[in-house]
């Protein structure tokens, strides 16, 4: 056992080299150019094409020859290091196929070494990565594999560019395509949030292959766990965060886009509940941040715009354009964006609080508010009208979530909201350090060996906007 364990850490290692030695070390300037034009008093449409053009040129830069990987520095997950390498690409497919289709950046002339133009990038990934010929194939798929929530992304980049991209595959591109999708279906996945994926894959294989049977089990799974006023638990019982923004509300809404007669009155509904008070949580700094993978923190306005674009009237339109591009100036202005990636923390890196599955790229999950504001049509008035003021910056207010027992407290004079969980006991507010014992152990395994912290994140009674983000009562 010993022999195998110093074998398994050898490989990590070595895999890791591999993987560090393909990272692109993307110029300070490039950062400092996106501060410098995002968090300026530039048009809002001349800003979000700059913060598009800065992570499509990531991408590129990143990405390996085949464009199934790209590589981005930071702490690796308890996953593969090729499985890493593989979601620097797969999570970044429905934002590169939203621009593709999306006509305001048509003359995006970035292009790579090779002078490829970036529709041909895509189209190489998605075959590349499927064909198990292929030097870049992503591999097989097993139960609960990471491989079932990239093939969601996959999938949801698929049907995005679809008009581009399907008739353009050969019929045997299409075929490994389904294939390899197919099989990320078939597999057993968590009982919570992964049923959306599972979802998504089957919705896109029923919608570009007349030969695919709808097969909705898994959203009923997902419905199962409603609770009301808009909001799921992640799985059985009451885990109750963040994943209801970046994860149920956001796929949900492709969903009803995918499969137009798939129970369209319950997600716009879900969706008009959630956000009329969770527009409430945002202030000009942030918001209280909980539950698990932080580092997504930028998708936290995904649900919003979701509702603009489902009509479904919960939040004016000027009040969602200032969460989103408060959130980004917020996080960009100080730190979070690094290396053509969002950071693994809050703001800067801060890894006592990454989850161990996540990976250096796994924060561009946090791109999903982006992808859905390239979603709006470029003559919508959300690009001209000018923001409203945040509720934060109108009055002090109190805001309860009956549901799951939350209550959201805003304080007009200092800026700032609280999220007071009112079945809750108080917790200890000690935040375990990333000590030197933890990193020794993690060098001797080459796995994370980072603090849970997970009383910090899930059952406190009580966060604030105000960084750090958690209340030291003691």
């Amino acid at each position: 056992m010993i022999f195998r364990r110093l074998k398994s850490s050898l490989r990590r290692f070595y895999d890791g080299r591999y993987y560090k030695s393909k990272i692109y070390n993307v110029s300070s300037a490039e950062d400092s150019q996106l501060k410098s034009i995002y968090c300026s008093d530039r048009p809002f449409e001349e800003r979000v094409y700059c913060l598009v053009e800065y992570f499509v040129s990531s991408w590129i830069k990143s990405s390996s020859e085949d464009y199934t990987r790209a590589y981005f520095d930071g702490a690796f997950s308890y996953n593969a290091r090729d499985v890493d390498a593989i979601e620097g690409t797969t999570r970044f497919l429905p934002f590169i196929a939203s621009v593709l289709m999306n006509p305001n950046y048509q003359k995006l002339t970035l292009l790579s070494e090779k002078n490829i133009p970036l529709e041909e990038m895509f189209m190489l990934s998605i075959v590349n990565g499927t064909d198990p010929n292929s030097t870049g194939y992503w591999g097989e798929v097993s139960d609960y594999s990471q491989l079932i929530c990239e093939g969601a992304d996959v999938a949801l980049a698929v049907w995005i560019a679809r008009e581009r991209i399907i008739t353009k595959l050969s019929a045997e591109q299409k075929s490994y395509l389904l294939i390899w999708l197919k099989k990320c279906a078939s597999k057993k996945t968590v009982d919570n949030n992964w049923h959306l994926f599972r979802q998504t894959i089957l919705s896109v294989l029923s919608s570009i292959s007349s030969e695919e049977s709808i097969d909705n089990s898994s959203y009923e799974r997902i419905k199962d766990f409603y609770v009301g006023d808009g909001w799921f638990s992640d799985g059985v019982g009451k885990n109750f965060d963040f994943y209801n923004a970046w994860a149920f509300h956001y796929s949900l809404f492709w969903l009803s886009r995918i499969d137009e007669g798939l129970d369209s009155k319950f997600i716009t509904s879900a969706n008009f509940q959630f956000c009329l008070k969770y527009q409430k949580i945002f202030t000009l700094r942030g918001f209280p941040l909980f539950g698990r993978s932080q580092c997504y923190r930028m998708a936290a306005s995904a649900p919003l715009i979701a509702s603009m674009v489902l009509n479904n009237s919960a939040v004016e339109k000027g009040t969602i354009k200032r969460i989103f591009d408060q959130t980004w100036k917020f996080f960009i202005l100080n730190g979070g964006v690094v290396k053509g990636v969002p950071t693994q923390g809050y703001l800067n890196q801060d890894l006592r609080f990454l989850d161990e599955y996540s990976g250096p790229a796994s924060s561009l999950w946090g791109l999903r508010s982006l992808i859905l504001v390239l979603q709006i049509n470029s003559d919508d008035e959300f690009f001209k009208i000018p923001e409203n003021p945040l509720a934060i910056e109108v009055s002090d207010y109190e805001e309860l979530v009956d549901s799951i027992n939350m209550k959201i407290v805003g304080n007009k004079s200092t800026g700032t909201v609280d999220i007071k969980w009112l079945d809750r006991e108080v917790q200890p507010n000690f935040i375990e350090p990333y000590s030197w014992k933890l990193k020794f152990k993690e060098f001797l395994s080459q796995r994370p060996q980072r603090p849970k912290n997970h009383i910090i994140k899930n059952k406190l009674k009580e966060y604030t906007s105000e960084y750090p983000f958690i209340k030291d009562k003691n």
